[in-house]
């Protein structure tokens, strides 16, 4: 019976371009360059279909019969490659199209990366391609589809992945990035690799549909600089999740250099990466930082065995290298499990008895070249319930002497061995990156995973082993009612002060301490003689993010001659009458920030430390809308502030219900209305019986 990744994979739009039985190669010149490259590449990776070269006078190029244009040739190709100048480019592409090509690559820069007449061309070219001739590029190196022996790459690249059973599956804005990670000795065999360039029609996420309709593809690595469309690359990311196909991406633009100021806290808590940050955790999509990190990773998810967590028993025939990974492992969210006792007897069997059995385990330096003994501190590791991954640590630097000479063969083997029966990976982590020809093979024959360098390797042992989110947990929310969407929609004039603020919040259920606005000091003691002592006394005026800051905000007052004194020193120290804020004192409880933002990734909610503690902890976590209850409980256990929220010292557990309902309903606030920037709850006051909004500030985008 077919699966339905089987079944996809019949009339994908993509099919003709990744698996083509035709391929035209357009501006193929005996002189060199992108075309006649592209014709050495199609015969390098055992291309049997019909390749033909377009040529306006040559017949013949790199012993490739030459046609003067697409529309001479015998049939209409399932795949064409543009390596002729930009200019020529959209009307080879409207020719194409108005064929029946079944997708074209388009190598030359000159679009919209260049300027603005370059993008004037691609806009042309986009036209040209319209819904019928998906493009990959321009300014991209192009598609190397292993899977369907056809290479429409411009440069040199790699053949041997053509030989094997590809398990990943590639795809990047920077071409070189893409050819690095082809060219990589370490990276498994790879099935399909883009250099996606300025994805004018065909971008990243197209590249990832097709990729999850292959059924032996294991995992996706992407290389982007961001996304167009974040809803449909989650839609991707969850049924990625659902097919158990790992995604692993690498993002650049991490830095907040060039983030605009904001008016609140959670612009300064979250640029704009935080949204990526948050996409990817809830999708369960991999994270890395590097190529090095994105090929470890990638190399341990495409194993026969995953880690089914990120405990790591660890040995090694080296104290040094011993208390070296000692010391990385919690740097890298790795923690070192506890070996029971069988484990510890197994251990001791084959050891001196002067050796101390720990983790990490030095098996001293006799262990070297053992067989034997490395089968066994493998096998003892990896039946020891703690233990989610088997690690070994050695180095076989590049001017090491032969590998069968100083007993990497007898200690691989013996792991290999090991790894045969166990249901957890065996890892063989070197600690520098620099590798003797032979030792991946030499792992990969044994059935043990190479991870070079020890702080990729334990980044990816930390990835591999987060807990990624069940199909049955993405979350759907219902729409909010027509009823409440109105009224909020009334209250949304301009950059709203505190109380008009937290009265749209306590439309969507967030809510404040009881108050009200006073015009003076005769006003101010009218209403808390209504609310009751003690009280807090605030300036209240639109657009004042930091009222403390100016001594604008006045707590504890606990009776009538306090609060007027207030309202004078606050006029004071503002320079001006204001009107005033009164509010019931709340009681003691742990303060967290929730806010959020509008941007092109979506809706944004921060939650972290709150009050004067949010810009000195710097403890924030970032959700992405659309998110539930489940979400926000699982944010909370990754904040350092998170401990107060179960009771410290006596003081009663905070009510996580009502503060994920309350991050809930932020987030639903945003989503339901893009023109909010920026919402700031800060702080949010989480007490045993509820949540109180004690400051806020919602600002309108501008021209709202």
């Amino acid at each position: 019976m077919m699966t339905a990744r089987q079944f996809a994979t019949d009339g994908h739009r993509l099919d003709r371009l990744f698996r083509p039985a035709s391929v035209a190669v357009v501006g193929a010149s005996p002189k060199g360059g992108y075309g006649l490259r592209t014709l050495r590449n199609m015969r390098g990776v055992g291309f049997a279909g019909r390749l033909y070269a377009v040529h306006p006078t040559h017949t013949e190029v790199g012993g490739v019969r030459a046609y003067p244009s697409l529309s001479d040739l015998p049939e209409a190709p399932d795949a064409v490659a543009a390596a002729i100048p930009a200019p020529g480019v959209p009307a080879l592409a409207a020719e194409a199209a108005g064929l029946g090509a079944g997708g074209m690559v388009v190598f030359g820069a000159g679009f919209a990366e260049r300027d603005a007449d370059g993008r004037r061309r691609q806009d042309d070219l986009v036209a040209a391609a319209g819904d019928r001739l998906p493009l990959i590029g321009p300014n991209c190196l192009g598609v190397a589809s292993y899977r369907g022996r056809a290479a429409l790459w411009g440069i040199e690249m790699p053949y041997v992945h053509a030989d094997a059973d590809g398990v990943v599956a590639l795809a990047a804005q920077s071409g070189n990035m893409a050819l690095t990670m082809m060219l990589s000795g370490r990276l498994p065999a790879v099935a399909y690799g883009v250099s996606a360039g300025n994805q004018a029609v065909l971008d990243l996420a197209d590249c990832l549909e097709y990729f999850l309709t292959d059924p032996g593809v294991k995992v996706v690595c992407l290389v982007m600089e961001g996304l167009a469309d974040v809803p449909r690359f989650r839609a991707l990311a969850e049924r990625a999740a659902s097919l158990d196909v790992s995604v692993v991406v690498l993002k650049m633009g991490r830095s907040a250099v060039g983030e605009a100021a904001t008016v609140a806290h959670t612009g300064t808590l979250a640029g704009r990466d935080a949204s990526y940050d948050a996409l990817f955790r809830q999708t369960g999509v991999h994270r890395v930082h590097d190529l090095d990190e994105l090929i470890a990773l990638a190399t341990l998810l495409a194993a026969p065995r995953r880690p089914r967590g990120g405990r790591v028993g660890v040995f090694a025939s080296s104290g040094g290298e011993c208390g070296l990974i000692a010391d990385l492992a919690d740097d890298a969210g790795v923690r070192l499990a506890e070996l029971d006792p069988a484990a510890e007897a197994a251990i001791a069997a084959v050891l001196p008895p002067y050796m101390g059995i720990r983790n990490p385990l030095d098996l001293g330096a006799n262990a070297w070249g053992d067989q034997d003994v490395y089968r066994a501190a493998a096998r003892a590791m990896g039946e020891c319930p703690d233990v989610d991954v088997v690690a070994f640590l050695g180095d076989a630097p590049a001017l090491a002497d032969p590998l069968d000479e100083i007993g990497w063969t007898e200690m691989i083997v013996g792991a290999g061995e090991a790894a045969a029966e166990l249901d957890v990976p065996v890892v063989m982590m070197t600690t520098t990156t620099d590798l003797t020809p032979g030792l991946t093979d030499l792992a990969g024959r044994n059935g043990v995973v190479l991870l070079a360098g020890t702080r990729p390797a334990l980044r990816a042992i930390a990835l591999a082993g987060e807990p990624r989110p069940a199909a049955s947990a993405m979350v759907s929310t219902p729409a909010t009612a027509p009823e409440t969407r109105r009224h909020a929609a009334a209250l949304l004039k301009g950059t709203l002060p505190e109380a008009e603020a937290k009265r749209l919040l306590s439309v969507y259920g967030v809510v404040s301490p009881p108050g009200e606005v006073a015009a003076d000091a005769d006003a101010a003691a009218e209403i808390a003689g209504r609310i009751g002592y003690p009280v807090v006394c605030k300036v209240h005026a639109a657009g004042l993010a930091h009222k403390s800051d100016i001594g604008g905000v006045e707590i504890g007052l606990a009776d009538e001659k306090a609060l007027r004194e207030a309202v004078h020193r606050i006029e004071e120290r503002t320079g001006r009458a204001n009107e005033v804020l009164v509010e019931r004192m709340a009681g003691p409880g742990v303060e967290l920030i929730v806010g959020g933002r509008n941007d092109a990734a979506g809706s944004l909610v921060v939650i972290g430390a709150g009050g004067v503690l949010t810009e000195l902890l710097d403890d924030a976590v970032p959700l992405l809308w659309p998110f539930g209850p489940d979400d926000v409980r699982a944010v909370l256990r990754r904040l350092k502030i998170g401990a107060l929220l179960g009771g410290l010292r006596g003081a009663g557990p905070a009510d996580l219900d009502a503060l994920a309902g309350t991050a809930v309903q932020v987030g639903r606030l945003l989503a339901d209305f893009p023109e909010i920037a920026e919402i700031d709850v800060n702080p949010l006051l989480c007490r045993p019986d509820g949540c109180q909004a004690l400051d806020a500030l919602i600002v309108l985008a501008r021209g709202n």
